[in-house]
């Protein structure tokens, strides 16, 4: 009797240790194939987190989850590069569910986080007669455009820094396209602002202007303050 316990246990125990065996081979198999998350009871992630549920201490996961943990990161790395936010956040947790945080993940959720804070930001546009203007410079008539009595205008997105000055100009809109968008960004490069407070500070902020060119006149904002339309 004492014998067939043995066995059964025996038995047993070679029954876990080729389940365990088995997990982590097929978990390494789907990291070479890239499915580390997806489908989700077929991917790296799955296998090596049901073997780490059973085999904590198994002498091959540690370097798996590494494997895995790296592999999360450099695609957190690739859609931050594209801009892709969600996506970048997204494979920043799966690492984070299994256990990998290091130097290099902390770097880029901070980079994920900035970036974030900075599209923010940039879609943050209060329009420019909302503004307090302390000094311009007249755009000067393009003398092309001028000499085929072309008429325009253009549309320029730009930072108010915390002293006032106009940085980042990037122009939003244009017609037509390329005429006066040097002359617009070089005059408004010029221009200042009364700094903006926010919490009793300057603070730096995001703005909007439309910029007309016409042969009637020189060159000015469009009245009334940015005008977002054509």
């Amino acid at each position: 009797v004492e014998t067939a316990r043995q066995l059964l246990g025996t038995a047993r125990r070679q029954a876990e240790t080729d389940e365990w065996d088995q997990l982590l081979k097929t978990g390494r198999e789907r990291l070479q194939q890239d499915r580390l998350v997806e489908p989700a009871t077929d991917s790296a992630k799955y296998y090596l987190m049901t073997l780490r549920g059973r085999n904590p201490g198994n002498a091959g996961l540690a370097s798996a989850l590494q494997d895995l943990g790296l592999r999360l990161v450099a695609n957190a790395r690739r859609a931050l590069e594209l801009k892709q936010y969600d996506a970048a956040h997204n494979w920043l947790a799966e690492a984070a569910a299994v256990g990998y945080s290091t130097a290099e993940s902390d770097a880029a959720s901070r980079e994920l986080e900035a970036a974030v804070s900075q599209q923010k930001f940039l879609a943050d546009v209060v329009p420019a007669n909302e503004l307090e203007l302390v000094k311009s410079a007249k755009p000067v008539y393009p003398a092309k455009a001028e000499a085929n009595q072309t008429e325009g205008w253009v549309e320029l997105d730009f930072t108010v820094m915390e002293s006032g000055q106009v940085k980042d100009i990037a122009v939003h809109a244009a017609s037509p396209p390329g005429v006066f968008d040097s002359a617009a960004v070089k005059a408004l490069s010029q221009w200042r602002y009364k700094p903006v407070l926010k919490d009793a500070k300057p603070a730096a902020l995001r703005s909007r202007i439309r910029i007309r060119f016409t042969l009637a006149g020189r060159p000015s904002p469009a009245a009334g303050g940015p005008r977002m339309g054509p």
